[in-house]
């Protein structure tokens, strides 16, 4: 009899770790499906988990496309750069200098809240600093994420990141682009 009891009272304490353990799976599931639904832009109102998981994907898909596209631009603006050069070496020099003037080069892109500056400029030309160009961003209610400054032969190439500072509000790019451009050129 005294067997029997030892091992029932062994099977409920069994069963008890593994209740709590499933409890506590369950809820540290449910934290982490908060995290990710406070990171996702566009969310309307409460949402089960698989909607959460599903919207995540798809702005994780969205994000990539993004990153990708930006990718090809700014390696479009390499490789006219480059093909520029080539034409410059091969031309008469009045040709070479005024395709000089045509740096700096700026790209803007955005997606949901976040905005990335390309700037490519040459070296002599250049008459702003990095920190000129984070601090129109500021003002217009961007953080920069990241930012990064390349020295390329006679170039200058800016890679700057930011997000909104408040998403609902979001960057008015027109605005950064017009600022940018009068610090810029």
């Amino acid at each position: 009899m005294e067997e029997t009891t030892a091992r029932l009272g062994s099977t409920s304490s069994s069963r008890a770790r593994r209740n709590m353990t499933e409890k506590n799976r369950r809820k540290q599931m449910k934290d982490l499906i908060a995290k990710l639904a406070s990171l996702i832009p566009t969310q309307t109102s409460k949402l089960s988990a698989t909607k959460i998981l599903d919207q995540a994907r798809s702005y994780i898909l969205q994000l990539q496309k993004s990153h990708e596209e930006s990718l090809k631009k700014r390696k479009a603006l390499f490789e006219g750069d480059r093909d520029q050069e080539r034409y410059n070496l091969t031309a008469e020099s009045s040709s070479s200098s005024s395709s000089r003037l045509m740096l700096p080069i700026m790209n803007i892109t955005s997606s949901d809240s976040i905005l990335e500056v390309n700037l490519i400029c040459g070296l002599r030309n250049r008459n702003f600093m990095l920190h000129e160009i984070i601090n129109v961003l500021e003002e217009e209610g961007a953080e920069v994420i990241n930012a990064t400054q390349q020295n390329a032969g006679d170039r200058v190439i800016y890679i700057i990141k930011s997000k909104a500072v408040i998403p609902r509000i979001g960057i008015e790019i027109s605005r950064v682009q017009e600022r940018l451009k009068d610090l810029v050129l």
